[in-house]
């Protein structure tokens, strides 16, 4: 009685894929077994051994889910030998074959460069360039020289600039609340002053909170990835960064120096 009430369901359309090619086909179907039986034909793939899995996330289908699926999901067909995670499956390969020919791709964009005339090209091209030469697992001077050029010598490795980068970073803002003192009501100069010091007294306890740009540190306390990616948050009156904006400083001298520019505020 269940089968055939299955059988007589809602008519959907979904896209049918493999994991060979990228062709895509509309097919409409009542149930997972009409599905499989047009799938398997217009792919010619065998119906015993094959399964359907939603090319978003790779979980395997059954009638129940099928039926809870919008028109047009997008969904993948795999025979017995084959296995799919989701899309991060095509996007990890996709970055894997890109970075086995990372030296060719960046001559081929050295000559682009060397011939093109047009501004915005250009631009294009060095900031890719750039992108290329990111090494970001690279944590010590002599493993990323570039990285440090410009630098004192007494920064061995890249957290702990960092890490004084942020330093630095936080007196600089102490230092401007201080400025404001002798603006501020003479009736509430006396206790504005006490709160200062407070805070200074707070933040040098801590080391000015110097852990926030450390990669190094907990999860807990830095404000980045471990591999050093900071994200931003959105302005103060949304949750997050619609734009998604992110920048690592660790992967190249550009970034890190255009981080220093960063309020981690949207802005």
């Amino acid at each position: 009685m269940g089968s055939h009430s299955s059988t007589q369901g809602h008519m959907k359309i979904f896209k049918i894929r493999t994991l060979k090619g990228n062709s895509k086909y509309g097919i409409g179907c009542r149930n997972l077994k009409e599905l499989l039986e047009k799938g398997c034909k217009k792919f010619q793939l065998p119906l015993k051994s094959t399964r359907v899995c939603s090319y978003e996330d790779g979980t395997e289908l059954s009638d129940e889910y099928l039926r809870n699926l919008p028109d047009n999901t997008e969904l993948v067909l795999l025979t017995a030998e084959q296995t799919w995670n989701g899309f991060v499956t095509d996007i990890d390969r996709l970055l894997n074959a890109f970075y086995t020919r990372q030296t060719d791709v960046t001559e081929a964009a050295l000559k682009l460069l060397t011939d093109e005339q047009a501004p915005q090209r250009r631009k294009i091209l060095v900031d890719f360039i750039q992108n290329m030469s990111e090494n970001i697992s690279a944590e010590n001077r002599e493993d990323d020289k570039s990285w440090f050029e410009g630098l004192e010598p007494r920064y061995k490795n890249k957290s702990s600039y960092m890490r004084n980068s942020c330093e630095s970073r936080i007196r600089s803002y102490m230092k401007e609340v201080q400025s404001s003192a002798t603006a501020s009501d003479p009736a509430v100069r006396d206790e504005y002053m006490k709160l200062i010091e407070t805070m200074s007294s707070e933040l040098r306890a801590v080391k000015y909170n110097g852990y926030y740009f450390d990669r190094t540190e907990e999860k807990t306390s830095r404000l980045c990835t471990a591999e050093g990616w900071f994200s931003c948050h959105g302005p103060f009156d949304m949750d997050d960064c619609s734009s998604k904006h992110s920048i690592n400083p660790y992967s190249n001298r550009e970034s890190r120096i255009l981080f220093s520019t960063w309020n981690l505020d949207h802005r």
